[in-house]
């Protein structure tokens, strides 16, 4: 595969990709026959909610090195999520743990429905000694004053447990709370250093791209980000990717804006990063953020910088 670089990485992702899990089994199995003979390198990573995971998935997930993304609420889950879903999931999770060759993160995922579980929530993943853990929080829902002093509170809450956690182990658990964006100005990398192939075979930046704009083929957003069907792009590649590449690249936070202003004239826009589709499902075109969630990232932003200062103080 000449047109691969020679180390990658390959998301499975859905919906819930393990309803396909023959045909993973099949593209990592094409993938490894082909590049071994290149000395080309894969990563493969899946984002799964866990329900399907067996034994023998397991196996197999440790065989070929995977990175597993697993959805998991904590004391939430059983709020928004299948009752009795959480207490399947824990032995799942040790499970995952117990495998060499597995890397595993949890995603945590609360709605102003859940926000007063979230500290609670995701201490008790911790405590299952899950080492990456990232929090995220529901756009498709507006955020109303309440919920967002709710949360102000339990990014509190969660912050002091972190801090604890840091000075006592000298490590951060909780993604939100390290430094991994880089400095500099958030610009999306969807189209830049990834691709995504939708179930239909349609090619996007990014595979939220696919899952946002399915059913609105007839608009110009669409047509401003679908890279074409997979063999069309193939053969005209040279002449799609730059085109379509272009509206990706212009989707960084000194583009954005929400209803009161323009997102560069905020003083902590450098330290924001707004993904454009999770925006977007608010129902504001791509690159205009929604004021719940702007007031959100300050939340967050505030949060993080406080943590930084208090796990460096004696």
């Amino acid at each position: 595969m000449p047109f691969l670089t020679e180390e990658h990485y390959l998301n499975f992702y859905g919906g819930e990709p393990l309803l396909s899990f023959k045909l993973i089994r099949q593209a990592v199995s094409f993938l490894e026959n082909n590049l071994n003979k290149q000395n080309q390198t894969v990563h493969y990573s899946l984002t799964t909610n866990g329900s399907l995971l067996t034994n023998e998935i397991i196996q197999f997930l440790d065989e070929h090195n995977f990175s597993v993304e697993l959805s998991f609420d904590g004391l939430a889950q059983d709020v928004n999520r299948q009752t009795g879903s959480a207490e399947k999931l824990v032995p799942i999770i040790k499970e995952l743990l117990n495998q060499p060759n597995i890397s595993l993160e949890i995603n945590s995922v609360f709605s102003p429905n859940t926000v007063s579980y979230l500290s609670d929530s995701i201490k008790y993943i911790k405590d299952l000694d899950v080492p990456d853990i990232r929090c995220s929080l529901s756009t498709i829902e507006t955020w109303n004053t309440a919920d967002l002093r709710e949360l102000e509170n339990e990014m509190s809450c969660l912050r002091k447990i972190a801090v604890e956690h840091h000075k006592r182990t000298g490590n951060i658990p909780v993604i939100n709370f390290r430094d991994t964006q880089k400095k500099g100005i958030f610009h999306c990398a969807a189209g830049k250093d990834r691709m995504a192939v939708s179930p239909n075979g349609g090619i996007w930046g990014c595979f939220l791209f696919a899952d946002f704009f399915e059913g609105k083929g007839n608009t110009s957003e669409y047509s401003n980000y679908f890279f074409g069907d997979l063999e069309d792009f193939m053969r005209n590649h040279e002449n799609i990717y730059p085109r379509i590449s272009s509206n990706y690249a212009a989707l960084r936070m000194d583009n954005f804006r929400t209803s009161r202003t323009e997102c560069f004239l905020c003083r902590e826009y450098k330290n924001c990063a707004v993904c454009p589709v999770n925006a977007a499902l608010s129902g504001t075109p791509i690159g205009q953020i929604p004021d719940h969630i702007c007031e959100i990232q300050k939340i967050i932003t505030r949060e993080k910088k406080l943590f930084k200062e208090q796990r460096n103080s004696s």
